[in-house]
């Protein structure tokens, strides 16, 4: 199993309270994917940081109904992938 694919399974899993449309759940996962191979493709200092403060303005600018406690769920898991991988 890949780590993106695993990273998806984590991030679906946070979502999976979160009675999010079927449209927002999938804009949540392709933000959080595209925010950690961005983050990855650039030589940052603290790409951990970079990604997590990444994921939380796009979801609360894209899906703003979505929970603060699950957006800081995802931003961890997106932190967590690009530090260390899942």
């Amino acid at each position: 199993m890949s780590a993106l694919h695993t990273l998806d399974v984590r991030l679906l899993a946070a979502l999976a309270g979160a009675h999010l449309p079927p449209t927002d759940r999938d804009l949540a996962l392709d933000l959080c994917d595209g925010a950690v191979d961005a983050v990855r493709s650039l030589r940052l200092r603290h790409p951990g940081r970079a990604v997590r403060e990444i994921v939380v303005l796009m979801i609360a600018e894209e899906i703003p109904a979505l929970d603060q406690r699950v957006r800081g769920d995802l931003a961890r898991l997106c932190e967590v992938e690009v530090v260390r991988g899942l």
